[in-house]
């Protein structure tokens, strides 16, 4: 299973890609909101509520026989994030790929690349599947952010 990591929101998502009932989407936005909290309001103690549930999602969409991958999206991507990300997938033997998802057109996260073995983007002209968008591969590997700690 890959486990994609964008900014883009769940629209975008669903405008881009044709098979995302084969993936489960894991949408911070959407959880910030039902918990009550925004960006602005978050603390250390709303930060640990936040990050146990998205743990708790990712460990539940693991175990389903159902999906191909899940989805993250974060509009305040950045490094840290993806430092505490890898650190909670690298326990999780079904997840075999972590994966940035970019737009072509207009790349928003060109600094974050080199921390990605594999680079995906966004289809530019008509919707298609997640599996067929255009790639980077080989970057530099995770071991670079796991060892500046």
């Amino acid at each position: 299973m890959k486990f994609y990591i964008t900014v883009e929101n769940t629209t975008k998502l669903k405008r881009s890609f044709l098979n995302l009932k084969l993936f489960s989407i894991i949408s911070v936005p959407d959880i910030l909101e039902e918990l009550g909290y925004t960006y602005d309001s978050i603390d250390k103690y709303s930060a640990f509520i936040i990050n146990k549930k998205i743990t708790k999602l990712i460990k539940n969409y693991v175990k389903s026989k159902r999906i191909r991958g899940i989805i993250y999206s974060n509009p305040s991507l950045n490094q840290d994030v993806i430092n505490n990300l890898y650190n909670e997938l690298i326990n999780i033997s079904n997840i075999r790929e972590i994966v940035l998802l970019d737009d072509y057109n207009i790349p928003k996260l060109q600094h974050l690349y080199p921390y990605f073995e594999e680079v995906i983007f966004f289809p530019s002209i008509k919707k298609i599947r997640l599996i067929e968008c255009r790639t980077i591969k080989d970057h530099i590997n995770w071991g670079i952010i796991k060892n500046n700690k």
